[in-house]
């Protein structure tokens, strides 16, 4: 399985971004979590426009927009990445931060299921030995959870689909996601509009200041997973996702969230995990450049 190196990194840098973005939303805590929604789809659209302009992708753009089959993909993402989204913002400001953690920790898992039944990515006997010991750790994790973890799961099916929808319909990262920030963005106008009037005249110029930063924050991490999905295996990019539920475990835990003493012994099973997958990636890199070699 070769792996892009470049596409790798950026993958990396998008899952940091994700896991820090907590601290941002929580900046925000005392305004309705929709009405955050809303105004991050409008401002992620303005910075995607400027992105646009920027990087000379305006053709590009345009021709996105009246690529058939590139738009039967966008058009679904576009919903997906938005009840994600809510989703998310909601579990945050509503100290669920925790539950969020899980779902995006379960999410790798099914990224793996769709890399190899979609995709048929090849993997290693390790790679399935680290799978089997992130999904011993979650598996715990909801059998200790109680209940159905209605959070967890949505936003797992949210995510894990978006990504495979994205893959299929290899856009152009900027363009894509300006595409779906443009489908979405007339229905977020209407209910901030219409549904949230008093929110709207509610909104200090810090508050404006805090909204026009989420629109960045939410497309930038966005457009590098984007750009890095193409061209990546989903099992990897799958595992890369760990990274932003761990960073969201710590900011749970410095906020005052309680895990307990299943959750720790998933998360070390999770753990052992990255390990042995990491082992597995290193080894099938040796194994590559010893057959480069060779060739050579």
């Amino acid at each position: 399985m070769e792996v892009n190196k470049k596409n790798l990194t950026i993958c990396l840098m998008s899952y940091v971004l994700w896991g820090s973005l907590p601290a941002y939303w929580n900046l925000m805590i005392g305004m309705d979590p929709f009405f955050i929604l809303c105004f991050r789809i409008i401002f992620a659209l303005v910075f995607m426009a400027g992105l646009l302009v920027v990087t000379r992708r305006m053709q590009v753009f345009v021709a996105t927009l009246r690529d058939k089959a590139t738009m039967r993909y966008l058009i679904p993402t576009s919903i997906l990445i938005t009840v994600n989204w809510g989703i998310y913002i909601w579990a945050v400001n509503t100290g669920h931060v925790l539950d969020s953690s899980l779902g995006y920790y379960m999410n790798p898992l099914v990224s793996f299921l769709f890399g190899i039944l979609i995709f048929r990515e090849k993997h290693t006997k390790l790679q399935l030995a680290a799978v089997a010991l992130a999904f011993t750790g979650v598996l715990i994790s909801v059998i200790a959870y109680g209940s159905v973890p209605y959070i967890s799961i949505s936003l797992t099916l949210t995510f894990a689909a978006y990504g495979v929808l994205k893959k299929k319909a290899h856009a152009d990262p900027v363009s894509g996601i300006a595409v779906e920030s443009l489908i979405i963005t007339p229905f977020a106008l209407i209910v901030a509009l219409v549904f949230m009037t008093d929110s709207v005249r509610a909104v200090s110029f810090t508050d404006m200041l805090l909204l026009i930063g989420g629109g960045a924050a939410s497309a930038i991490p966005l457009a590098l997973y984007s750009r890095a999905v193409n061209d990546l295996p989903l099992i990897i990019v799958g595992f890369l996702q760990y990274i932003s539920p761990s960073l969201q475990l710590v900011y749970a835990l410095i906020n005052g969230e309680t895990l307990s003493t299943s959750r720790l012994v998933s998360f070390v099973f999770i753990g052992l995990g990255l390990i042995v997958f990491s082992v597995a990636l290193v080894r099938t890199s040796k194994a590559e450049r010893a057959v480069d070699t060779q060739m050579l």
